[in-house]
């Protein structure tokens, strides 16, 4: 189990106004929501950076501590949403976890080695889920799962329930949907001669009026 920790300051303001003055200051704001009722934060853009960096993607138990005080709460990065022109976080839900309490996760998935379909049989490896649900406690939760890929041939996959068993953790959703296949690859038409082509491409008016020139020198 990955864990990390990041400072946080309780906010009391709410709205856009309150919002924009904060990211202005380097700062963004930020909810935490669990069995303690909702909590307005905000978080050093900088400090959630270095965290983001930490995490590379994963899944992480990460310590929220209160700065001021001795206050402290485990947590599970929720949702960051970011500005489409900027890049830059414009938000953040946590959602607290408790010791001894199971929580629900999103774990990334990634793949290793090249399958055999692809290398000799003219398939593509195609990712249909790029993370999985599951359910475990706070102290089992793996940061990501990675697939072994090497064996797959054109037109066989791996599913929910082929996923590998880890210690504590329990994979939500339905066992028979597809998590990596792969697919055998389209074969492209050929395209037809440029001579062909460019008979096709003369409109049937220049061909007529071709002809009756024809029956008229003949005349």
């Amino acid at each position: 189990m990955s864990e990390q920790s990041l400072s946080v300051q309780k906010r009391e303001g709410i709205g856009r106004g309150h919002s924009r003055r904060l990211r202005a200051q380097g700062r963004i704001p930020a909810v935490i929501y669990g069995a303690s009722g909702s909590t307005s934060l905000s978080v050093g853009e900088r400090d959630f950076l270095q965290l983001m960096r930490k995490i590379g993607g994963g899944a992480s138990i990460v310590t929220l501590k209160f700065e001021g005080g001795s206050d402290s709460l485990m947590s599970l990065v929720h949702d960051a949403q970011r500005n489409p022109r900027t890049d830059r976080f414009e938000h953040i839900d946590f959602l607290e976890v408790q010791a001894g309490h199971e929580i629900t996760a999103h774990l990334p998935v990634h793949t290793k080695g090249e399958p055999v379909g692809v290398k000799t049989e003219n398939g593509t490896l195609e990712i249909h889920l790029h993370e999985v649900e599951i359910k475990c406690l706070p102290k089992d939760l793996p940061e990501s799962i990675t697939l072994d890929v090497s064996e797959l041939h054109v037109g066989e996959a791996i599913h929910i329930q082929d996923l590998p068993a880890m210690p504590g953790v329990t994979f939500e959703g339905d066992p028979e949907t597809v998590v990596v296949s792969v697919a055998e690859q389209a074969e492209e038409e050929p395209e037809a001669p440029a001579e062909e082509v460019a008979a096709d491409s003369v409109p049937a008016s220049e061909v007529k009026e071709d002809g009756e020139d024809s029956e008229k020198k003949e005349d």
